[in-house]
């Protein structure tokens, strides 16, 4: 809800599992790491954010899509090391560090579950953790 309203000129779209969905989590540093994803999606992302919510295998499964531009294959598997930046023309027109996606995935790991990236004409976070 926060960057649809930081960001009305995007289309977000939200899907979610009839199943309950409960997780032992730390919500200050899950939240911030789920920001980062949508924060980049806003800022690098397409018109459109697609996130899902499910359960599979006694996982939660948490998909967030964006139709921006699709990464390489080079720095799909760079994207979450530190200080790593997918170079765009001028970086500077965004601001950033190039931590987001390594904090991102170091709180995913803490909490026991992992992160991917996949991109095919989308770009899609995938995060997989422990369902309680």
């Amino acid at each position: 809800a926060k960057h649809q309203y930081l960001a009305p000129q995007k289309n977000f779209i939200m899907e979610k599992s009839s199943e309950s969905l409960a997780l032992f989590a730390d919500a200050f540093h899950l939240e911030n790491a789920l920001n980062n994803i949508f924060d980049n999606a806003v800022k690098y992302g397409g018109n459109h954010i697609k996130t899902a919510l499910k359960v599979k295998n006694r996982a939660i499964l948490i998909q967030i899509e964006d139709n921006g531009t699709d990464l390489t294959a080079t720095q799909s598997r760079q994207v979450f090391e530190k200080f790593y930046r997918v170079p765009q023309g001028n970086t500077h027109d965004v601001k950033g560090f190039g931590i987001g996606l390594y904090y991102t995935k170091k709180i995913i790991e803490k909490h026991g579950g992992t992160i991917t990236v996949e991109t095919n004409g989308k770009t899609t976070f995938i995060i997989t953790l422990p369902h309680a």
